[in-house]
């Protein structure tokens, strides 16, 4: 069933007018502010400070307590807010022993790489490893031979040769 054509037209302008309608209370003017008049100013018979000087209603107040009266309230298990022993001295532990095992060497006489507990080295190649106590030592391959590498760990003096276990894997 088809509508007539003037239909189409009034049913176009009351949607229009309802538009119009709709957003035109939206759309008002912004009222400026009044200015304050001599007589409110002359009704005030206190003293008032500039605002920089007034002290705000609500101020937030920490208080640094040491355990165990005060404690971290994002980290309430925490332990490194307590006081340490005056006797005490904290000390660096010592470094583990950085246990190193040439497990392999692979490649051709012109580039051999070397299997060092679970790194793949080339000559001067670093890699990080983890130490037993969680740490980590860098180490650097500086020679790969036939059933031997020699290399260097940060930290250490003297360059390491690790021998091949031909032995029985």
């Amino acid at each position: 069933m088809r509508m007539p054509p003037q239909f189409l037209r009034c049913l176009r302008a009351a949607a229009l007018a309802a538009l119009v309608l709709g957003l035109t209370p939206s759309c008002k003017r912004a009222v400026p502010p009044r200015l304050p008049t001599e007589r409110a100013v002359a009704k005030t018979d206190s003293v008032t400070a500039p605002p920089s000087q007034l002290l705000p209603a609500y101020v937030s107040v920490f208080e640094d307590l040491m355990p165990p009266k005060g404690r971290d309230p994002f980290f309430p298990n925490s332990r490194r807010r307590q006081p340490v022993a005056p006797g005490i001295v904290a000390t660096e532990k010592p470094a583990a022993a950085l246990v190193l095992v040439l497990k392999g060497i692979v490649g051709s006489p012109n580039h051999r790489l070397a299997v060092i507990n679970t790194a793949i080295l080339e000559i001067n190649e670093e890699a990080v490893m983890r130490l037993p106590d969680g740490g980590r030592a860098r180490v650097r391959c500086l020679e790969i031979g036939q059933d031997h590498a020699v290399i260097k760990v940060e930290g250490e003096l003297q360059p390491r040769r690790l021998e091949l276990n031909r032995k029985g894997f």
